[in-house]
């Protein structure tokens, strides 16, 4: 292990070149992950709330709408 360290040290923009791909790979599924399944989800489960209480609480100007965070309305 010493010697591939002082290998790396020697050589640090080939090594970073070697490590690169597979950080690049790594981050790009963790991204993707994020950006066409978590966000999408969480998302649509806001656009659903907010539907939900504008047909439930007949309208946009009704007081339990004005707080669009809210997810369940216990009234």
């Amino acid at each position: 292990m010493n010697k591939f360290r002082s290998w790396m040290i020697k050589y640090p923009f080939i090594s970073c070149a070697v490590i690169f791909p597979f950080v690049f790979a790594l981050t790009f599924v963790l991204f993707s992950l994020f950006f066409e399944i978590i966000l999408p989800v969480i998302v649509s489960f806001w656009i659903t709330s907010f539907i939900y209480n504008i047909i439930v609480h007949g309208g946009i100007n009704s007081p339990s709408n004005i707080n669009i965070w809210k997810v369940k309305n216990f009234d």
